[in-house]
């Protein structure tokens, strides 16, 4: 799932390194994409988008980009995007998890479920 991103919500957590079954699991699933072969980080990031404008309630999602030691990312190419949260709390609390995730070089395992079970 792609969206058009919202900058205003959206907020940058620390870089993960990506670790070698991750990397071969972004070299795999983005092999056209000219960049993923310099990323070397993954990029989780809260976006948030007004989804009641007459209560001024937000929606979060988690979206994850493969990104350059730098922070430099595709915007245009999350490698995940969550479904929505209604709380950023919880949001926040999933956001973390996928970073452990992440840090024990297991990510794809959680991309390659979500895949399955749509």
């Amino acid at each position: 799932m792609k969206q058009i991103f919202n900058y205003n919500e959206f907020y940058q957590r620390s870089l993960v390194l990506i670790g070698e079954a991750d990397q071969l699991c972004v070299a795999n699933s983005l092999a056209d994409e000219e960049h993923v072969e310099k990323c070397t980080h993954w990029l989780f990031a809260l976006v948030g988008s007004e989804s009641d404008k007459a209560t001024g309630r937000y929606e979060w999602n988690i979206s994850v980009f493969p990104s350059k030691n730098c922070g430099g990312f595709n915007y245009m190419q999350p490698f995940y995007v969550s479904d929505a949260f209604q709380c950023i709390h919880e949001a926040t609390e999933y956001v973390r998890e996928l970073e452990m995730k992440a840090k024990n070089d297991q990510f794809c395992e959680i991309t390659i479920d979500s895949v399955k079970a749509e």
